[in-house]
């Protein structure tokens, strides 16, 4: 492969959104609480084309909502309402100054009871920045880093709004636009750390 790619494995994912979301269910108003966004089924990948300044991604992810699911359980709903919700978000952007990525994408539901896959909608909207950790160096130190199979994690900034999320029409059919904090991470494929 030329020097100017890198397929990359995504070997992390700890993402909270920061707000709570309103939802209705069966004629009641509930709280959302806490959402927690990680990796889902094996295989999120992508690959960097330093000479065309791109990224392409496709994150495997798994949603959970502890505190909505205890709220469903207790008023009597079935496990496979409140169960995670598998999710793959297939991304795409800019490798910019300092090693930093813009991305943007969509995101697909897998088959859920509540999350009718056909009326949720997922739009996550290019950040300003999306930084690497601090301390992780310049751009051309992270470049390098990533090609010797270090891996490097990536923050979202908690202020900007960047994810348009579209509820069912059995849960509100509410469109809402949400923040993201945590990070995501990358290791080159092919590399143990990727592997494990």
């Amino acid at each position: 492969m030329s020097t100017d790619r890198l397929e990359f494995n995504v070997t992390g994912m700890d993402i909270d959104i920061v707000e709570t979301i309103p939802v209705k269910w069966q004629g009641r108003a509930i709280d959302s609480g806490p959402i927690h966004i990680g990796l889902g089924e094996p295989g999120s990948h992508g690959i960097i084309d330093y000479e065309a300044g791109t990224v392409e991604v496709e994150f495997r992810s798994k949603i959970e909502f502890p505190e909505l699911a205890e709220s469903l359980e207790e008023l009597g709903a079935d496990p496979g309402v409140y169960a995670p919700v598998s999710m793959v978000i297939r991304s795409g952007g800019a490798v910019l100054e300092g090693h930093r990525l813009r991305l943007a994408g969509k995101g697909t539901i897998s088959e859920h009871v509540l999350f009718d896959p056909e009326q949720t909608r997922v739009d996550v909207r290019a950040p300003s920045q999306c930084k690497p950790d601090a301390g992780s160096g310049s751009g051309e130190e992270i470049r390098e880093a990533l090609r010797n199979g270090k891996s490097v994690s990536w923050n979202f900034n908690p202020e900007e709004k960047r994810v348009e999320v579209t509820l069912p029409d059995a849960l509100g059919g509410e469109t809402h636009l949400l923040s993201l904090s945590g990070s995501y991470t990358l290791t080159a494929a092919g590399t143990d750390a990727a592997s494990s």
